[in-house]
């Protein structure tokens, strides 16, 4: 009996030896290496992808690929007074033209004549005539016409699309939103204004010839086709 007990336990001792050498085959080096290699795997394939601009979603740039800081300019007809890509008739010249679209939404005559060449306003055929063009003007802005055309409200210059200067003459080509006081939308337009060199103006440049948002203060919804043609 005593015998027989030691050989059974002689049979268990070579059975447990024998499945920890197993145990131990399953834990090579190579089986080791192919854990990690997945692991770099699945990092790589849920990667962000990179945006746009050439950053990845992490916030790195790529080469020659970022996009400008906000606020900067995308043309030289926004960019400031130290963007060496803007010339200072550059300048002048869209200055004149936000002034005039200011000076419209003021509805100052004065302010709008002044930056008008002489003689310009009698191209339009204002609604209320009056004795000098500031007096037709501020009767004429915002004109209810009758027929039930929109009433302007004023409008406002957004951006400056384009400054094109040609010898003593200028295009420029601005964004305006124009409200009215009988409707809630707002209207969104690229108006094209034209000017001729005056060193004696303020900014160096006039008003060659009222604008579609001229016409459109003073109640004039049918701007003649003439006014988009240069002088």
């Amino acid at each position: 009996m005593i015998a027989t007990r030691r050989i059974l336990a002689g049979l268990a001792a070579v059975a447990l030896a024998a499945s920890a050498s197993g145990c131990g085959d399953n834990e090579s080096p190579g089986a080791t290496s192919t854990s990690s290699h997945s692991t770099t795997v699945t990092t790589t394939e849920t990667r962000s992808p990179p945006s746009a601009d050439g950053a990845s979603a992490g916030g790195q740039g790529g080469s020659g690929g970022e996009a400008p800081p906000d606020g900067k300019p995308s043309g030289p007809a926004e960019s400031g007074n130290g963007d060496p890509r803007v010339t200072a008739l550059e300048r002048e010249a869209g200055a004149a033209v936000r002034h005039y679209i200011a000076a419209l939404d003021d509805r100052d005559g004065d302010a709008v004549c002044g930056l008008l060449e002489p003689g310009a306003i009698d191209q339009v055929e204002l609604p209320e005539p009056r004795g000098d063009c500031a007096a037709s003007l501020e009767a004429s802005i915002g004109y209810r016409d009758p027929r039930g055309l929109p009433v302007w409200a004023g409008a406002k210059a957004t951006d400056l699309r384009s400054v094109e200067i040609d010898g003593e003459t200028a295009k420029v080509v601005v964004t305006t939103r124009t409200r009215f006081a009988d409707r809630g939308e707002i209207s969104t337009e690229d108006d094209i204004v034209y000017l001729s060199r005056d060193e004696s103006s303020s900014d160096g440049w006039l008003i060659a010839k009222p604008s579609s948002t001229l016409y459109r203060a003073v109640g004039i919804a049918e701007v003649p086709p003439s006014v988009f043609a240069a002088p």
